[in-house]
Order: C-alpha cells, then structure tokens, then sequence
C-alpha cells in the first residue's frame, strides 16, 4: 500500500535539512543532493518538491524569513522585537544564523533580493509601528531613522553574539537592546 506523504510536512522537513546544512557549513554546501543526504531521502524525493537548487533555496529563506518576522511581528513591544533578531535560545540561534546567510548572499544572488527586501521591510514596519506607540508624535523620516538605528544595533548585536557567544549571552544582550530602546526619541536624528 503506498505511504501518503504530507507535502507541506515534507517541505519543512527539507528546509530543516537545508537549516542544519547552512547553520553548520554555510549555503555553499546548498545542493539538491546534499539535502537530501540530510534529509535522509534520495535526490528524486527533494526534486518532487523543488526543481532545482535556487528553487530550494528561495522557499528555504522564505521560510525562516517568515519565522523571523512572524516573531518580530508577534512580539508585544520594541524591546521584545529586537529580542527576536538576538540568538538567545538554540531556535533563534540557528535561524538567525540562517536568516544572516541567507541575506548576505541576496547581496549577489538575485533570486534572493525580493525575500531579503520583503523581510526587512516587514520587520522595519513592525519595529516602526511599536516606536509609534512610544512615541505618536514622531515625523515620518524621523520614525524610519529610529527604527533602522534599532534594527541596526540589534542586527550588528546579533552578529557579534554569533561570532562571540562564549562571552557575550543573552543576559549582556537583552541589556543592550534595553539600553538602545531606554534612548527612543533621544537621539538626535539629522
């Protein structure tokens, strides 16, 4: 009798192989073939999903692309929304991780630009809307300058903790994001 197959369920389960592949040696290491040793499935399996390997990789960073902003946009105030951007648990860790790859390489791959633009505007609007609710007065310019300021920390902040996480944890983080939201409206904007 055959076996049914989910295929939302099989497609994450490929996207949790092309997670652990990017998050232990980078989106070089990206192929159907790959994947699909990851996976445990053979190369035909992956390819019912997926065409070809940027097909694979553009639903791979829509996916945790989606899970980044989903808590970004969950996340009841600014200081919890920058939170998200930090690794502070394994889960964030690994998608942050893979989030990053993923949009350094859209750098140079176009196939990835439209996922990485979508991302970040999405994340900068719901940033944007909680300094709002701070701040109700605020200009237009000045709003975005003040969102992509706290982007910008907690984005370089996250960076630097994946790179140095022996030293700097979650504790010396989520100080830092509270001193930077402590600053809203502070800050001289030009």
């Amino acid at each position: 009798m055959p076996r049914f197959v989910d295929p939302a369920a099989r497609r994450r389960e490929i996207v949790e192989a092309v997670k652990r592949i990017v998050a232990a040696d980078g989106l070089a290491r990206v192929s159907l073939r790959e994947v699909a040793a990851e996976a445990g499935l053979v190369v035909g399996s992956v390819r019912h999903y997926f065409e070809t390997a940027e097909d694979l990789r553009v639903h791979a960073f829509e996916s945790v692309a989606d899970d980044v902003v989903r808590r970004v946009e969950d996340a009841d105030d600014v200081v919890a929304q920058l939170c998200q951007l930090l690794p502070l648990d394994v889960e964030r860790a690994v998608d942050l991780c893979v989030f990053s790859a993923f949009r350094f390489a859209a750098r140079t791959d176009e196939s990835l630009l439209e996922v990485a633009d979508s991302a970040h505007a999405r994340i900068a609007a719901a940033v944007g809307r909680s300094v709002l609710a701070v701040l109700p007065e605020m200009a237009p310019h000045e709003l975005v300058a003040e969102a992509e300021r706290l982007l910008a920390t907690a984005e370089g902040l996250s960076l630097h903790a994946l790179v140095h996480g022996r030293w700097l944890d979650a504790e010396l983080c989520v100080a830092v994001v509270r001193a930077q939201a402590d600053t809203l409206g502070r800050v001289p904007i030009a």
